[in-house]
């Protein structure tokens, strides 16, 4: 038997929507997809790569328009590539209204 024991502090959603974002300061968009979102992080998949400590402003845009888009500031923790796309896992330092 395996026993099995989550110890992220918060689940993830499973998500499949599109997400815009910018790098901070900057006004080039990039365009992106969620794969998972928590309370404090999201992963999402992209074409470009970006150094983990970079902050990035994004715009997460359901695909159902009853729920208002997600803005908020993100920090890069960490990027992985599929050969296709990156992988990029982010901390989310600030939901704004």
């Amino acid at each position: 038997m395996i026993d099995y024991a989550e110890k992220r502090d918060f689940l993830r959603m499973p998500i499949d929507c599109e997400l815009s974002f910018s790098v901070d300061g900057s006004t080039k968009q990039y365009q992106g997809n969620v794969i998972n979102l928590s309370s404090k992080g999201i992963l999402f998949t992209s074409s470009e790569k970006f150094e983990s400590g970079t902050t990035l402003q994004i715009v997460l845009t359901p695909s159902n328009s009853t729920t208002a888009p997600m803005e908020a500031e993100v920090v890069v923790a960490r990027v992985s590539s599929n050969e296709v796309l990156f992988e990029i896992a982010c901390e989310i330092r600030e939901i704004k209204a």
